[in-house]
């Protein structure tokens, strides 16, 4: 069961719109006039993880998750890092949210709402040299070699290198588990660190979808398992290699499947389960600052004639494990633990 909002959590959604733009205000006013120069503007890409991050604290604050608003750091981290404005850029960050909630909102709830944030504030230096430490973590040869032929945008290059493999006996579902969910990653991490240009990820994530579409095309699927799946993101999310990489995998390994991408209505995927009666719905959560578009989805779906089993999976769900399973919501940690747990699913 999730519990309903607390009154402080209440009072900060009334005020969030009021709250963000004084976020917004004192970012601006207090790093142009910072005694050191500038490294970089704020520009509009900062403004818009401003933004997310808000999303991202309504969560924290509503489902008490204030150990993810330390994970979920280190990342806003490396990115202010990597795109210019520096570290020093969360801390301006974090303590504009303290100045906002203490400045507009009153005591107690003032002081509830800012405690998980001057926690994080107190170990930004150890969360700001974690994620550095992650960024460091480099691929394998053979993936470094695919990641390559991604950005290049090569196609017929990277299908030849899955062809490779397959002549070395590995199985097709399998090579998406072992190359080009690494290599999606590793260009994650590239990104992250502003080694990329934006064209560069944008062809390189458009080759992945172009490669992943054209298997089953060029490598028959096993044989049929007899079961049924809708997969998609969650209503507002945009990183859709993911779910159209577990489609795949699934249907490569017999199941039928129905691939729906990125930022659906969740009346859309609502009327998609109703439409077709998939036996499960894997839902795509990379955000966690999404969580409550899931939750929302989850609960429309649930109500859909017959209900099928929900499966969510991604970085955003690590955190709400709990949350999730007091929606009804199976938690999955990889596509072959999706793919074992989902044969079992029944409808409700």
């Amino acid at each position: 069961m999730i519990h309903p909002p607390s009154p402080a959590y209440t009072l900060f959604v009334e005020h969030y719109d009021q709250l963000l733009a004084l976020v917004h205000r004192r970012l601006a006013v207090v790093w142009q006039y910072r005694p050191q120069p500038p490294e970089a503007a704020l520009g509009e890409e900062i403004q818009d993880y401003v933004n997310e991050f808000g999303r991202l604290l309504r969560v924290v604050l509503r489902y008490h998750l204030t150990a993810a608003l330390r994970q979920e750091a280190s990342w806003y981290a490396s990115m202010l890092a990597s795109r210019g404005p520096g570290q020093e850029a969360l801390a301006l960050l974090v303590d504009s949210w303290l100045v906002a909630l203490q400045g507009i909102l009153k005591p107690p709830e003032c002081n509830i709402l800012a405690q998980p944030l001057q926690e994080l504030r107190a170990e930004l230096a150890t969360i700001v040299a974690q994620g550095q430490e992650r960024l460091h973590t480099l691929p394998t040869p053979a993936v470094a070699q695919l990641v390559e032929l991604l950005i290049a945008g090569d196609w017929r290059g990277a299908l030849g290198e899955i062809r490779a493999d397959l002549s070395l006996g590995q199985l097709a579902y399998d090579i998406i588990l072992a190359k080009l969910l690494p290599a999606m990653a590793e260009i994650g991490r590239r990104w992250e660190r502003n080694e990329l240009a934006i064209y560069q990820e944008h062809l390189a994530t458009e080759t992945v979808l172009r490669l992943l579409a054209s298997l089953p095309a060029w490598f028959a699927a096993a044989p049929p398992v007899g079961r049924s799946a809708l997969v998609t993101c969650v209503p507002g999310e945009e990183h859709q290699v993911l779910p159209l990489a577990l489609g795949m995998y699934l249907e490569l390994r017999g199941w039928r499947v129905w691939s729906l991408g990125r930022s659906l209505p969740r009346a859309q995927i609502a009327a998609a389960v109703t439409a077709f009666k998939p036996d499960v719905v894997f839902l795509s959560l990379t955000m966690l600052s999404r969580l409550e578009e899931a939750l929302a989805a989850a609960a429309q779906v649930q109500s859909c004639q017959p209900a099928p089993t929900i499966f969510m999976g991604g970085r955003g769900t690590i955190a709400a494990q709990q949350v999730l399973a007091a929606a009804g919501i199976e938690v999955v940690q990889d596509f072959a633990q999706a793919h074992s747990r989902a044969l079992g699913g029944t409808h409700a």
